[in-house]
Formats: structure tokens, C-alpha cells, sequence
């Protein structure tokens, strides 16, 4: 049984591997190269031609694995049957582990960058809820009649066909700021009569309560990592030689005491695990959503309702498949590591005549740990797979033990920013932050072709007839 699964726990790492290295930078390079002059065998050629550069990495890492050797571990504890498990795997194994181990890498900078903030936004968006229609209307009404008597002001400085060059671009500024209001007020109106926000009144109070609970759990999450860390760096077996792997978790953990708890009320565990696994995948959406995909300090796309580019989207399953990773290892040796180890496995820590007797000696039954017969605890295949990376490669184990020290230092920054973050509009993604990069620009290159038709012939364009002449909106 666990051969079976743990061959299926391989094959569903190839396919993320497969996905990371040749799917996805497939798609993305064979969309770039869209254009009405090329055929699809063109695009085809193009984008392999990209893709050949990850696919080369992911060759050079499988070759790496393959011949690297393993650490060696001069410590008493290393003659366990549970560690010398751990150091024999085959070729084949080093290799899918060590590519795993640098999607791992990259996952936990995921795992922190968006996940860790998430935690908090998710929850605080729910609790705060949106500001109300009235309020964002009339908010849009002041802003649109401060922009009409800014532009009356300019237009009675003087006659439109004296007006100067600053005066014209101001004014042009204003008239394309009236058209955007003037969007999002027509936005406003039909949500204000709209299905939708009768039933988001309706569940307001639903998605507060839904919100503070989230919120505890956050809580909860928080405290047994930063709990579970302390402990690895206080009781660890053999400290950084084996990435602080502990026995047995010595300081309480409350999600793996609820873990163990409902192991004894099948399938509730494995109910929470999805609750949970669910709620670290969200957190990572809704920090995607709010921070958009960066490099470092550089927004590259944008998540909007209906206005995403579709490398965004591509750059986004890319985000969200490597977070998944970065969470085997979290949930296993950080959230809950006794039940991911050895669920609620005991045995009877007694030999009398080479044979095991608790007879009559409950406390002698103990919970499963490293240094219990493995013929006896069987390890989960998931946390074997971990702890086999972490104990052949320390540099990865210690990589990702501090991984989540940074995890909670990023959590608390977010905790703050969204506890005095404004409260989200109705209307943004339709409307502000729906004039994407394409309306913006199209409303720059009208107002460029206005400057150049003013430069090149001489005379000042109208500003009153260019303000109610018809134009055709750009598309979106």
C-alpha cells in the first residue's frame, strides 16, 4: 500500500514538473507570439524554441540530483531505522527529489510574498465587508463636479482659440477624467439595481461571521507555526545537519492537537486537512489578487475582474502551483508534525522476552515517534518524502526551516496593513481599476494625436467641441 502511494505521490510531481517546465512556458510563448502574419506552425516553432531554455534546467537539475552525493551524518541519532529509511532511496528518487526540493525553493518565496499576507486580507476583507453604494456615489459626484468647475475655470480664462499649451493639456487631463468618472457612475447605478448586491446584503452578516471565523484560524495557524519553530530549534534530534527535524513535538500545538483529536472521529481529519489545505489556497489567491504579479518592486500584471491578461493568468497557476508546494512542506513539519508524521499511530513502549506487553500498563502506550520500530509506525509517504530532502540535503532543511521565520515577520507587516486598509469599493473592478493598461493608453494616444495635430497645423483645437464631440470608446 504505501509503495503504491508513494509511486502516485511521484507521478503527481512529475506532472508539476512537467507543468512548470514545458506546459505553462508553452502556452505563454506560444501566446506572445500571436500575430495576424504568422501561421500556427510558426508560433508553434517560436514558443519550443523558448521553452527549449526550461526545459534544459529542468535536465541539468535531474542530472544534478542524480549524481550528487549525500551528506554525510556523523551524529548518534543517524543509526535510527527511521533515519537509515530516510538515506536509502534510488536514482531515480534523488532525482525527482532534488527537482522537487528547488520548486520547493521557489515555492516558499511564493509562500511568503503572497500567502503569508493573504492569511490576513482574506479575513479582513470579509470582517470590513465594502463601502456602501450611496457613499461611493456621492463620492463620485463631488469628484465629477470638482472636474466640470475646474474645466469652466480654465475655458473663462480666455477664448478656447487663445488658451495656452499648459492650459490645453489640463484641460484635455480633465475632460478624459470626466469620461472615467462618468463610467464609473454609470458602474454604480447598475450594481445599485443589480441581483448580485441584494444577495451580498443579505449575507453580510454571514460573510462577517465567515470572516471572523477565518480570522481565529488564522490566529490558531499562526501560534502552532511560531510554536512548532521554537520547538524545532529548542528539542531538535541533530539541529542543522538534518534541516531541525524533532521527535516528537514537545511544545503544545494546537492544530495538531486538533488534528489527533478528530483522527479518532473518522473522516473528520481528513475533513479539517481539506478545510485547511482550501484556506491556505485562498489566502494565496487573495494575496495574488491584491498584490498582483511582481519581481520584487515591479508590478508586471495586474488581477482584474475581466482585465487580466492572459499571461497573468499563466504567471498566476505558475504562483499558485508553487505555493501548493511550499505548503507540503509547511502543513508537514511546521503546522502539524506529529499528525503528519504518524497521525494517531501508538505502540506499546515495553519489551519483556523480545515481545511487546502493555497489559495492565496504559501509560507504556505511547504515540509514535522516530524511535519507534518502524515495523511498528509506519511514517506517512508525504512526511518521508520531506524529511528524505531535508536530511540528503541540509542546505534545502535549514533554507526552509527560516523560510518560516520570514513567513510570520511577512504575516505581521500584513496583519497591520490590513487592519487599517480602506474598505474595498463596489465597483473598482469594473470601473477604476478596470481602465486597464490598453484604455489608459488609448486615451493617452488621443490626447498625443490632439498635441500633434496643435503643433503640426498651428492652430488650437477647440477644446468645447472636442469636449462633446462623439468618440468611439476604446475597447477593453
Amino acid at each position: 500500500m504505501t509503495l503504491t502511494i508513494q509511486i502516485i505521490y511521484y507521478i503527481c510531481y512529475g506532472l508539476i514538473g512537467v507543468f512548470t517546465f514545458f506546459v505553462i512556458p508553452f502556452t505563454y510563448f506560444y501566446y506572445e507570439e500571436s500575430d495576424d502574419d504568422t501561421t500556427p506552425g510558426q508560433r508553434t516553432a517560436a514558443a519550443m524554441k523558448y521553452t527549449s531554455f526550461f526545459v534544459v534546467i529542468s535536465i541539468i537539475l535531474l542530472l544534478m540530483g542524480l549524481f550528487m552525493r549525500q551528506a554525510e551524518h556523523k551524529h548518534p541519532h543517524m543509526d535510527l531505522d527511521w533515519f537509515k529509511h530516510l538515506l536509502t532511496e534510488s536514482n531515480g528518487e534523488k532525482a525527482i527529489s532534488f527537482v522537487l526540493a528547488c520548486l520547493l525553493l521557489l515555492g516558499m518565496l511564493v509562500f511568503i510574498s503572497y500567502t503569508a499576507p493573504g492569511l490576513s486580507i482574506l479575513p479582513f476583507s470579509m470582517i470590513k465587508g465594502r463601502r456602501r453604494l450611496e457613499t461611493e456615489e456621492v463620492d463620485v459626484d463631488d469628484r465629477l463636479s470638482e472636474c466640470r468647475d475646474q474645466q469652466r475655470a480654465i475655458k473663462l480664462k480666455s477664448s478656447p482659440e487663445s488658451l495656452s499649451a499648459k492650459d490645453l493639456r489640463r484641460l484635455e487631463n480633465l475632460e478624459d477624467e470626466e469620461r472615467i468618472l462618468l463610467r464609473r457612475r454609470r458602474g454604480i447605478e447598475e450594481e445599485e439595481h443589480s441581483i448580485w448586491q441584494r444577495i451580498l446584503k443579505v449575507a453580510r452578516p454571514f460573510e462577517f461571521v465567515i470572516g471572523l471565523v477565518l480570522m481565529v484560524l488564522t490566529l490558531v495557524i499562526v501560534a502552532s507555526m511560531f510554536l512548532t519553530i521554537i520547538d524545532k530549534i529548542a528539542n531538535s534530534v541533530c539541529g542543522s545537519r538534518c534541516g531541525y527535524i524533532i521527535s516528537h513535538p514537545d511544545i503544545f500545538n494546537p492544530i495538531n492537537y486538533i488534528f489527533v483529536k478528530l483522527s479518532n472521529f473518522f473522516p473528520l481529519d481528513y475533513i479539517f486537512m481539506i478545510a485547511l489545505i482550501l484556506y491556505f489556497f485562498l489566502a494565496t489567491m487573495a494575496g495574488v489578487i491584491t498584490i498582483g504579479v511582481r519581481f520584487l518592486w515591479v508590478q508586471l500584471y495586474k488581477i482584474q475582474k475581466r482585465a487580466t491578461a492572459p499571461q497573468g493568468l499563466m504567471c498566476c497557476t505558475i504562483l499558485l502551483t508553487l505555493s501548493l508546494l511550499a505548503l507540503n512542506y509547511t502543513l508537514t513539519a511546521i503546522v502539524a508534525p506529529g499528525y503528519s508524521h504518524f497521525g494517531s499511530q501508538v505502540y506499546c513502549n515495553s519489551t519483556m522476552n523480545r515481545l511487546r506487553n502493555c497489559t495492565g500498563k496504559p501509560e507504556l502506550i505511547v504515540p509514535c515517534d522516530i524511535y519507534a520500530p518502524i515495523d511498528i509506525c509506519t511514517p506517512t509517504i508525504i512526511s518521508t518524502l520531506i524529511d528524505r530532502i531535508v536530511v540528503n540535503t541540509p542546505f534545502f532543511g535549514m533554507f526552509y526551516y527560516y523560510s518560516q521565520w520570514a513567513f510570520l515577520t511577512i504575516f505581521v507587516l500584513g496583519f497591520i496593513a490590513a487592519l487599517f486598509r480602506s474598505l474595498r469599493n463596489n465597483v473598482d473592478a469594473e470601473t477604476d481599476d478596470a481602465i486597464n493598461a490598453d484604455e489608459e493608453q488609448a486615451l493617452l494616444d488621443e490626447a498625443r494625436r490632439r498635441q500633434q495635430f496643435h503643433y503640426g497645423s498651428g492652430q488650437n483645437p477647440n477644446p468645447v467641441l472636442a469636449s462633446t464631440a462623439p468618440t468611439s470608446p476604446p475597447s477593453t
